[in-house]
């Protein structure tokens, strides 16, 4: 197997991490949560948003897109067309990803880490219905972005 070949498959393993983290909280954790009260399902969310940015998601979530940016570069200029669109379709979709958890979960966790008792209430009946639906696409993205690493692979 070719250095290039080694790196695809840890960024396809990486994003495949996160497809599998976020399906999770997307389909049973997150509906698990609502089945709370207001106040334990937030907390409960607040203390797994405090250990989530751990080395290993964040290397995770940062490191699917990024770490393939070299065989990305190599294969477009010894123009290897057969595998390269794949290759970046996952590269793209893993950093869209990312910025999908920049963009859109983080300041919801961020608002939901900042929300008082009085306000608690409707604070979190959004945050389920908007966090989870960032989340879904998050996972969409992750997954997508396997498989188009996989394709790139098969088409070396």
């Amino acid at each position: 197997m070719s250095w290039q070949s080694g790196v695809i498959v840890v960024a396809a393993v990486a994003a495949a991490v996160n497809a599998g983290a976020f399906f999770a909280f997307s389909n049973f954790v997150m509906p698990a949560l609502s089945d709370l009260s207001p106040a334990e399902g937030a907390g409960a969310m607040q203390a797994i948003n405090r250990r989530a940015p751990s080395p290993m998601f964040v290397g995770a979530i940062v490191g699917a897109g990024l770490i393939a940016l070299p065989v990305l570069m190599v294969e477009w200029t010894e123009r290897s067309a057969g595998s390269f669109r794949w290759l970046a379709a996952g590269v793209v979709l893993s950093i869209a990803s990312f910025l999908v958890t920049m963009a859109f979960n983080v300041p919801r966790n961020d608002g939901l880490d900042a929300a008082g008792p009085i306000e608690l209430d409707r604070v979190w009946s959004d945050y389920l219905v908007s966090w989870v639906r960032w989340n879904t696409v998050r996972t969409v993205t992750s997954a997508a972005s396997v498989a188009a690493f996989a394709l790139s692979l098969l088409q070396r």
